[in-house]
């Protein structure tokens, strides 16, 4: 019992612990995230891509070929893609914009036809954080046509891909060119639920705690 306790409570206040870190660093991003989307677009600038949740205005044009449609997704009881696209400014820095989502054809061989606008352009963008990518079962295989359609974002892959490209996600806000549906800027951080599991770790470590403790002083009667 002795040795499953010194295993056990260590394990539990840990992870209780990272709960609440996970906790703390949400907490951090929902109050960059509304004071942020009050303020008016800047232009990008070196550090503009690092900054969670800031507006960048960004001007140039979109490469009309290379487009990545995100699988498995529903958007008002509709199955389509989020599409992202490279918007490179006048320097050739590529910027991975998602531009929103596009429903999927009547086949699922067929990909949707991605209308791209021409020539140069002005958008208005989200910085959007990497909050996690989907877990897959098993490894997605690109082809080496494009569009691609992907089953994960991993915009580290897709820059890698491409060239010269950020891997940070840019949401492409309504009206600006080469919008469809745009990306919800709306988002549940969940800081509570880890609150919540936070709770829940540090009381089966109590429980742990007092059942060793009433088992050891029962023994000792």
């Amino acid at each position: 019992m002795t040795v499953f306790v010194l295993l056990m409570l260590p394990l539990v206040v840990a992870l209780g612990t990272w709960q609440l870190q996970r906790a703390a660093v949400k907490s951090g991003l929902e109050e960059a995230f509304f004071a942020r989307l009050a303020e008016p677009a800047r232009p990008l600038t070196g550090d503009g891509a690092t900054v969670p949740f800031a507006r960048i205005q960004l001007r140039g044009v979109y490469d009309p070929t290379h487009h990545f449609l995100l699988d498995n997704q529903i958007r008002n009881g509709v199955v389509g893609y989020w599409v992202f696209s490279v918007f490179r400014t006048p320097e050739g820095v590529g910027a991975m914009v998602n531009r929103g989502f596009l429903a999927a054809g009547a086949e699922r061989a067929s990909l949707p036809r991605v209308d791209t606008p021409q020539g140069i352009v002005e958008i208005e963008t989200v910085v959007w954080p990497d909050l996690g990518r989907t877990l897959l079962l098993e490894a997605d295989e690109w082809t080496s046509d494009w569009p691609k359609r992907i089953q994960s974002l991993d915009l580290p892959r897709m820059a890698a891909t491409l060239g010269d490209t950020r891997t940070t996600e840019f949401r492409l806000q309504s009206a600006s060119p080469g919008v469809f549906e745009p990306a919800p800027l709306a988002f549940d951080f969940k800081t509570r639920m880890h609150q919540g599991y936070a709770a829940q770790w540090y009381g089966l470590g109590v429980v742990l705690l007092i059942g060793y403790l009433f088992f050891g002083f029962r023994r000792h009667d």
